[in-house]
C-alpha cells in the first residue's frame, strides 16, 4: 500500500471518531444534562403549582360572580325578599346537595348547573373528607335569611337579623354569600363547613368563620377567601384576623346587636 493511501485511511479514520464524538455524550455529560434538568424542575414546580391554584381561585370567583346575578334575579321576582339561608339550595331529601342527588331550593332555578355551585379549590381540599360527596360548597349568611332567626339565638332576646334587601343597611358590604373551610381553626372559628348557611361569631363567641385556603402562603390557614356581597359585586377577602370586623361584614344592620 502506498503511502499516500495510508495517509488517507487515517485521515477517514481520525475524521469518523471526530464525527462519533460530536454525535454523542459521555457519562459526565449526560449526569450534567440530568442535574440541570432536575434544579429547573425544582425552580419550575412551586411556580406551576402557584399557577394552578391561582386558576382556581378565579375559577370559584367566577362562579361566585354567577351567584351574585342569580341572587340579583332572585330579589327581583320575590319583592326583595332573601331565600331561607338554610334552604335555598337543597336535594330532594335534605338541606344540603350530596353528587348524584335531584338539587332543589328556590335559588336552583337561577344557577341550574352544579359545576357553578363548586369551588374547584374546595374540591380539592374535601378529597378524602367527610364531604366529598358534596355538590355545593357556597354558603349563604343566616342574618339576612329567615329574618336573620337562624343561630341568633346567642345575640340576644329578640334580636334578628333581615328578611329584605331593602333592610340592608349597606349592601355593597354585607356578606351574602362565602366560603368556609372544612376544618377548625383555634381562636378563630369553632365550626368548620357542614351545611348551607354560615353565621359568623366575633371576639366573644366563635361560631363560623371565612375560609382561609384561598391565596395561602404555604398555609391554608393563612389565606383568604372569596365573598358576595348584596349589591351582587365579589371581592377575594385575606383572613379576617378582627373577629369583630368579621362579624361586622355579615351583620345587616347598622346598629351592632351587642
Amino acid at each position: 500500500m502506498s503511502k499516500i493511501r495510508k495517509v488517507i485511511l487515517l485521515k477517514q479514520y481520525f475524521k469518523s471518531k471526530m464525527m462519533l464524538r460530536k454525535n454523542a455524550f459521555t457519562l459526565i455529560e449526560l449526569l450534567v444534562v440530568i442535574a440541570i434538568i432536575a434544579l429547573l424542575m425544582a425552580i419550575l414546580m412551586p411556580v406551576l403549582g402557584k399557577a394552578k391554584d391561582q386558576s382556581r381561585t378565579i375559577g370559584c370567583r367566577s362562579n361566585l360572580k354567577q351567584y351574585g346575578i342569580g341572587m340579583r334575579m332572585y330579589l327581583d321576582d320575590n319583592d326583595h325578599d332573601f331565600p331561607d339561608a338554610w334552604t335555598w339550595l337543597k336535594s330532594k331529601s335534605h338541606d344540603y346537595v350530596r353528587k348524584g342527588e335531584e338539587p332543589d331550593g328556590v335559588f336552583w332555578p337561577y344557577l341550574k348547573d352544579l359545576d357553578v355551585h363548586m369551588c374547584p379549590k374546595f374540591s380539592s381540599l374535601v378529597k378524602g373528607t367527610t364531604w366529598e360527596d358534596t355538590a355545593v360548597s357556597y354558603v349563604m349568611n343566616s342574618y339576612v335569611g329567615r329574618g336573620g332567626e337562624i343561630w341568633t339565638n346567642w345575640l340576644g332576646s329578640n334580636v334578628t337579623g333581615v328578611k329584605k334587601e331593602t333592610e340592608v343597611y349597606n349592601p355593597s358590604r354585607v356578606v351574602v354569600f362565602t366560603e368556609e373551610n372544612t376544618w377548625t381553626i383555634e381562636d378563630y372559628s369553632d365550626y368548620p363547613f357542614n351545611d348551607t348557611h354560615f353565621t359568623v361569631g366575633n371576639s366573644n363567641r366563635r361560631i363560623d368563620n371565612y375560609a382561609t385556603f384561598h391565596n395561602a402562603p404555604g398555609d391554608l390557614d393563612k389565606g383568604g377567601t372569596n365573598i358576595v356581597f348584596v349589591d351582587g359585586h365579589v371581592e377575594i377577602l385575606p383572613r379576617v384576623e378582627d373577629l369583630d370586623k368579621g362579624f361586622r361584614l355579615a351583620w345587616p344592620k347598622k346598629e351592632l346587636p351587642y
